[in-house]
């Protein structure tokens, strides 16, 4: 189905590509050429999402095939493959301190400026940049000054602030790997991921895993020696508490069969959600706990599944991604819950990039691997001359990908590859390509990737000016975040959306796993405003076209239905939708 099903990515993939991601980090740090971490980077990308074991593509000598990987790389996952390691890192490892990469986790410090902190400045972890921050070292480095040090400081604090919490992106796959493995268990009749990841919060910190089994204490054996655990935490009837590497706590809970749908129903939580419902079930003579349901006498009400506790109570059902005690018990109460968007439902991606900027595939993989998902269409928009890094597109650039573009819908039959742009917004709100080249493309995304420090003020002005630009179809990446390593930039956002209501401009939920964003929160109100959303994965590889799942979710948890999301319609009514069809 289209933009469906989470994908159950091998546990090896998984650690290869954050073995290759440290490398891609380390290599920055100690000074190296960019262009070798950006390498790395996009093969590990690649290489997380792929659907079957790394050690299968060695096997049938497709390697190379995949995005990203080349002879240099190949070598490497061969070498990790066979021994475990890869000495490329092991060398860099000696070279750098592990506690360097801490300095990551601080929003707005990406590898270079860690780079600048260890080289000159001997800093190693978080205690030791608070402590230089405090005593005013960093303003004098390189590259710094005072704005940089101010950024710095109220990065450290966010940092101090979350915790250890675990982005969706990451928490997902690895707790689905966890399940499939304990699904492998004799005796296990279910086993389901429940809290914040069922619920798909952006980051999570905890784990929770429920499972019905006859034998639990077979199971509770195996799942402490899963590939993975670093150390058991916790123990005892029905439950255990494990590490698992880049995943942090995972709990599992074990009933019996019976009990698993309101087991797996109160370990989804929310808590506040939880405890309304219940209060609200106590009103009607029933008791909610997580070995089954009472009635006012005590005798067990027969479940079969979720559903049925709330049928019982006179409600419609409450998908888990809605159990955030925000308006769901009244709305499940008065029949007014929407009908969801869900990853079938999506026909196309209307924000992806090719190897004509910084992408690994070119125009016709991107359009087979859409194709291959069951899609419609895609648009492909690159990045805009502003953006020299990524290699943006000039004019002419542009016109001659428009050809290639040709050529490729020449060779499809059912699909559409649309003509896009991902343009950079000035500080002054202007667009960096000429009005005509823009008038010709089929739709325009609008993007900032610069001057990200402006004022509140500014930065909001300038994002409005860019909506009221005719030729902007959609505004990507509206607050500009990166889960976990960049905080939003100053935006009054309930103004972005007004404007973007009033304008007809659509408002991109963008389903890479590192943004999602529109945050649900706001594009919650983005939908109460009538704003149009759009689900994109701004993919930079076949891979990447997967990530629309998240985008979904986000969309799910802002109470979106198919009629919130452009991306739904078919062609030609997408066409019309927007900005030069009306």
């Amino acid at each position: 189905m289209p933009g469906g099903g989470r994908n159950c990515f091998p546990m090896k993939n998984l650690e290869l590509a954050s073995a290759l991601v440290e490398i891609a980090d380390l290599t920055e740090i100690v000074g190296e050429e960019s262009f070798k971490a950006r390498a790395y980077r996009r093969a590990a990308e690649s290489i997380a999402k792929l659907p079957r074991d790394i050690a299968d593509y060695v096997g049938e000598g497709r390697l190379l095939e995949i995005p990203g990987v080349g002879p240099a790389i190949a070598a490497k996952i061969g070498e990790y493959l066979s021994t475990g390691k890869i000495r490329r890192l092991e060398k860099l490892r000696e070279r750098v301190p592990r506690s360097v990469l801490e300095l990551l986790e601080v929003p707005g410090l990406g590898p270079r400026t860690a780079s600048v902190l260890f080289r000159e400045a001997g800093i190693t972890d978080l205690d030791g940049l608070e402590a230089a921050l405090a005593e005013g070292k960093i303003r004098a480095l390189r590259g710094m000054g005072e704005k940089k040090e101010q950024l710095l400081l109220k990065g450290v604090k966010e940092v101090r602030r979350r915790g250890a919490r675990v982005p969706l992106g990451v928490a997902w796959p690895l707790a689905e790997r966890v399940v499939a493995e304990l699904r492998e268990i004799r005796g296990v009749h279910r086993v389901e991921v429940g809290g914040g990841i069922r619920r798909r919060c952006e980051t999570v910190g905890d784990a929770d895993i429920v499972a019905s089994t006859v034998e639990p204490q077979l199971l509770l054996t195996a799942f402490t020696s899963l590939p993975g655990v670093s150390g058991v935490t916790a123990s005892g009837e029905g439950m255990a508490t494990v590490r698992v590497e880049g995943l942090g706590p995972v709990d599992l809970r074990v009933v019996e069969p019976p009990d698993f749908v309101t087991a797996l129903h109160h370990w989804t939580g929310s808590r506040e959600h939880c405890a309304r419902l219940k209060g609200f079930a106590e009103e009607r003579g029933f008791r909610i706990t997580e070995r089954g349901v009472l009635d006012e006498t005590g005798t067990r009400v027969e479940i079969g599944d979720e559903a049925d506790i709330y049928r019982l109570l006179g409600m419609e059902y409450v998908p888990p991604e809605l159990r955030e005690d925000a308006g769901e018990i009244e709305a499940a109460r008065e029949s007014r819950l929407p009908h969801l968007v869900q990853g079938s439902d999506v026909r196309g991606d209307l924000h992806v990039h090719t190897d004509w900027t910084d992408g690994t595939g070119s125009v016709a993989e991107m359009a087979r691997a859409a194709m291959d998902m069951g899609y419609q269409y895609i648009a492909v928009c690159d990045h805009s001359k502003s953006l020299g890094v990524a290699g943006g597109l000039d004019e002419e650039e542009v016109r001659l990908q428009g050809e290639e573009i040709d050529r490729v819908n020449g060779e499809v039959e059912g699909f559409r590859v649309l003509k896009g742009i991902e343009v950079e917004i000035d500080k002054n709100g202007g667009l960096d390509l000429d009005d005509s080249v823009l008038r010709d493309l089929d739709i325009v995304v609008a993007a900032v990737h610069s001057a990200f420090n402006m004022g509140k003020e500014a930065m909001t002005a300038r994002i409005e000016t860019a909506l009221k630009n005719e030729h902007v179809d959609v505004l990507a990446h509206p607050t500009g975040r990166l889960i976990g390593r960049r905080e939003p930039y100053e935006l009054d956002v309930d103004r972005i959306v007004d404007t973007a209501a009033k304008t007809g401009t659509v408002l991109e939920i963008n389903a890479s796993p590192d943004r999602l964003d529109l945050p649900d929160r706001w594009s919650r109100r983005a939908v109460r405003a009538g704003c149009r959303l759009a689900l994109n994965t701004d993919a930079h590889s076949t891979a990447g076209l997967g990530d629309m799942e998240f985008g979904v979710a986000v969309a799910r948890r802002s109470w979106a239905t198919p009629g919130d999301i452009v991306n739904t319609l078919s062609l030609d009514d997408l066409r019309r939708a927007l900005r030069r069809g009306r």
